[in-house]
């Protein structure tokens, strides 16, 4: 059975460019560019990757890490893999302790998300 991934950026370019390379794998994959999106979306569907980027809306500028914690309370097996263009050795913590499988700091390339999604089994 394929594999079903969220992937969740404000950065419309790299959502295609990621929903293409994912594509190859024969995953089914979903891209949003919000928060909201994302939460109904993993309500919806069992999802068994998650990629997510941690600035989404550069208000807060964790909003990433939020939508790690819902899934975590909402969809436990789901595997989550954080990508930040702002990463620290904090914010490294932060995503493990969450349960992060995969943590990458930009510019991370389609292909490196390609392997972490190969390894997680899809």
């Amino acid at each position: 059975m394929a594999k079903r991934i969220l992937v969740v950026d404000d950065e419309t370019a790299f959502l295609l460019g990621i929903k293409k390379v994912l594509g190859s794998t024969g995953a089914q994959t979903d891209i949003v560019e919000t928060i909201e999106e994302a939460e109904k979306l993993i309500l919806q569907n069992p999802y068994d990757i998650l990629i997510t980027d941690l600035r989404l809306t550069g208000v807060l500028g964790e909003e990433g890490l939020e939508i790690i914690r819902f899934v975590k309370e909402n969809s436990p097996r789901t595997q989550c893999v954080l990508v930040t263009g702002f990463g620290s050795p904090e914010i490294r913590d932060k995503a493990k302790e969450q349960g992060v499988e995969y943590y990458f700091e930009k510019p991370v390339m389609p292909s490196q998300l390609l392997d972490v999604v190969k390894k997680l089994g899809a």
